[in-house]
């Protein structure tokens, strides 16, 4: 899989980004791992899911410089 940078929180080191996945329509998110057991139970998430957090500035900026 290979995959391109789209936006990004910080200019070094781990931190929220949002990834494209070469040759689809899809789109990674790498953020801080949600443990919050109410928050989780109301997603209702199937096994094969997972949850992670994200600055909704992270999503506008994504929004702004990619999807005009």
């Amino acid at each position: 899989m290979k995959l391109k940078q789209l936006a990004s929180e910080c200019d070094e080191g781990p931190c929220p980004t949002v990834w494209e996945i070469d040759g689809t329509e899809n789109v990674l998110v790498q953020g801080f791992k949600v443990d919050d057991t109410q928050a989780l139970a109301t997603m209702q998430l199937p096994v094969d899911e997972t949850a992670v957090r994200i600055p909704m500035s992270l999503i506008l900026k994504v929004a702004r410089e990619h999807l005009a």
